[in-house]
């Protein structure tokens, strides 16, 4: 397995189009997720503060199951499997490398492109434009992730502190740290 994508926000686009910047929101999840996970043991994996919320493992499965579906709406062509085997690495590893995809094509849509996204429901058949594909599947797959932090903080394993405003992973403490301050968990 390679390296794990997200160890850091990546650099701003030059142009501020739809497709970038839902590439971003995208680039932000990947960070963010990348850090929720950062660390966990799998003997938390089914750990969930109460009888009917989800454990971590399912929440995990979740996002993913997220992702590949709006990577599917806007059109995505590279094949993912819809569940990864190999347990908690591999999870991780093909939920980011996912979601570096998925921002990837979406830097390269267009405005017409996006436009085109739609979402016909199951049960009447209406169609809703793209705009339901953000306030839906990804940002649900956002909120996924805070869930995963605060239940790791409940499971006595906070995330590490990363900088969500910067994008920056977790600073080490060491001779070269001026401040002699630890980032504050997000």
């Amino acid at each position: 397995m390679s390296r794990l994508p997200y160890n850091k926000i990546p650099v701003p686009p030059e142009s501020i189009t739809p497709g970038t910047i839902l590439a971003r929101v995208v680039d932000g999840l990947g960070f963010r997720y990348r850090w929720a996970t950062e660390g966990l043991k799998p003997e938390e994996l089914s750990f969930r503060p109460s009888p009917d919320s989800r454990s971590i493992e399912e929440l995990l499965h979740h996002i993913y199951g997220l992702i590949i579906w709006v990577y599917e709406h806007f059109g995505g062509k590279e094949k993912f499997p819809h569940v990864p085997d190999g347990g908690l690495h591999a999870l991780r590893y093909q939920t980011l490398r996912l979601l570096k995809t998925l921002s990837k094509h979406l830097k390269g849509m267009t405005e017409k492109e996006l436009a085109q996204c739609t979402v016909q429901t199951r049960t009447r058949g209406r169609r809703y434009p793209f705009w339901y594909i953000i306030n839906g599947p990804l940002l649900d797959a956002l909120t996924h992730v805070g869930q995963i932090n605060g239940w790791r903080r409940l499971a006595g394993n906070p995330v590490p502190g990363a900088d969500v405003f910067r994008g920056l992973p977790p600073r080490r403490m060491n001779s070269s740290d001026k401040s002699g301050e630890k980032r504050k968990n997000t």
